[in-house]
């Protein structure tokens, strides 16, 4: 195996991967620096107040990136094995039996089938799987992302030519836009919150101690992702370039997710800001190809004022409970 070899790279990120999900959640450095930066900010001021900020913010962060970082790593050294359409399919079912297996390695050492006297629904184990914090979970979620990534991998076989990259990522982040506000993923998440948490890859908190998602990522990133990587690396483009825009810009989306700048920001729409600014002088479209990718980034664009309405009217009665609790608590402390 050579030192180039993408396997080689997909065996270190993949070690790299298991040992953030280790040292992360006991990594008390963290916590400690933040404390003592907001504890500096309340006697600070002017440029010196801005900076601490910053510093606050980035530690905050950290372990979201190296996170990011990472995943994204296993995503896009797995693209560029070369596989055929049989091989990444055996890929795929060979890791979704791994799933499987651990699956059922869990419901045993929990001893379920025991305490419930019967063997779990599929509802019961989407909880199951939701709730379970053990190192039992990191090769799981590894075997979810490649299971993904295999079959952005079959897809991306279908591409043949650069310019397709252009429509196939705009349409994924028009329908990431629908899916994750108002479509099926947003029901899902409103309904059955179990599935999500059993499916998506946690990034934890830092100095917990035990292992508490801070953020997720779901498995339709690494699927598209792996599409764009393993085309990328098909057609003779820069892999190297797509590798860092893409991973620049999806881990600022997850990190302005988790300080809370933002509530929604589907990744899928910033996986197509970096593949079209890390191969816009790639792309050679007609006519005809230019007017049909302008039309859906315009209806993207036009959808954006009616998916954020939706968002905040979503948010409305929360907002009106917690307002509801905030006058309500004094009331009811008053004495009578």
């Amino acid at each position: 195996m050579s030192k180039r070899s993408p396997a080689l790279y997909l065996s270190i990120s993949i070690l790299a991967y298991f040992a953030l999900w280790l040292l992360i959640p006991k990594a008390k450095f963290l916590p400690a620096i933040i404390n003592s930066i907001d504890a500096a900010l309340r006697h600070a001021s002017g440029p010196f107040a801005a900076v601490l900020c910053i510093c606050g913010a980035a530690t905050l962060a950290l372990p979201t990136i190296l996170f990011m970082v990472v995943q994204v790593s296993i995503i896009y050294s797995f693209s560029k094995l070369r596989m055929n359409f049989w091989q990444a399919l055996l890929c795929l079912v060979g890791c979704l039996a791994g799933v499987a297996a651990i699956v059922m390695l869990i419901i045993a050492l929990a001893e379920i089938p025991t305490k419930l006297h019967r063997y779990p629904t599929m509802r019961e184990i989407w909880f199951i799987m939701g709730l379970y914090r053990h190192p039992l979970k990191m090769p799981m979620y590894v075997l979810l992302m490649l299971a993904a990534s295999s079959i952005g991998y079959l897809v991306s076989l279908r591409i043949r030519d650069k310019n397709l990259l252009l429509p196939v990522v705009i349409f994924a982040a028009f329908t990431d836009f629908w899916t994750v506000t108002v479509g099926p993923v947003a029901s899902v998440v409103k309904h059955a919150p179990e599935i999500v948490s059993a499916v998506s890859a946690p990034i934890p908190k830092a100095g917990t101690g035990a292992f508490m998602p801070s953020v997720m990522m779901g498995m339709g990133d690494p699927l598209f992702m792996a599409l764009v990587f393993a085309a990328v690396h098909r057609l003779g483009m820069n892999s190297r370039r797509n590798f860092i825009f893409v991973t620049t810009m999806m881990t600022v989306a997850m990190v302005l997710v988790m300080l809370g700048v933002v509530p929604y920001l589907p990744a899928l729409a910033a996986l197509a800001i970096a593949v079209i600014a890390g191969n816009w002088r790639e792309f050679k479209l007609s006519r005809q190809e230019k007017i049909s990718t302008g039309i859906v980034a315009l209806v993207l664009l036009a959808t954006l004022p009616l998916i954020w309405h939706i968002v905040k009217e979503q948010h409305k009665p929360a907002v009106k409970e917690k307002a509801k609790a905030a006058v309500a608590s004094p009331l009811e402390q008053a004495p009578r």
